[in-house]
């Protein structure tokens, strides 16, 4: 795992500025949230990265993309199995980024995710989502780099 600090950027929600930020970083321009599913494309693509952007409390995938899978083991694998990216960056709400490979990225989903269910009004599904950052998993991460 490696990590770096980036140059904040505002944007309507922390998510898309902690994305849009990294995209400044790595010289692409970025002002619009992208839609792209995570098994058809990154949110950031360089040539040998292409990058899954993430910070607190993240969404894996949409409800709607697990298959109709409801335990965590089940739809890791699928998004494992599927997920186009091959980096993922954890954005801190500090700006520093942990970057890592999916191995590394599995450990940190099965540390701090779980499942839940989505809204009725969203088609109910189950789906894993992160907790909101914490100082025991900004410990975690920093334990990780060293």
């Amino acid at each position: 795992m490696d990590t770096f600090q980036i140059c904040p950027v505002e944007a309507r929600n922390s998510g898309d500025a902690r994305e849009w930020a990294l995209c400044n970083y790595f010289g692409c321009d970025r002002c619009k949230h992208d839609a792209l599913p995570y098994d058809r494309g990154s949110d950031i693509s360089t040539a040998d990265m292409k990058i899954s952007v993430k910070a607190s409390a993240f969404t894996l995938m949409s409800g709607s993309m697990c298959g109709g899978l409801d335990t965590f083991d089940d739809i890791w694998n699928l998004y494992a199995a599927n997920v186009h990216s091959n980096r993922f960056a954890y954005v801190t709400e500090d700006w520093t980024v942990y970057m890592m490979d999916l191995a590394e990225f599995q450990r940190f989903v099965y540390a701090f995710c779980r499942t839940e269910r989505e809204s009725e009004k969203n088609g109910g599904a189950m789906k894993i989502r992160c907790r909101k950052e914490s100082k025991k998993m900004l410990a975690w991460l920093a334990a990780e780099v060293a």
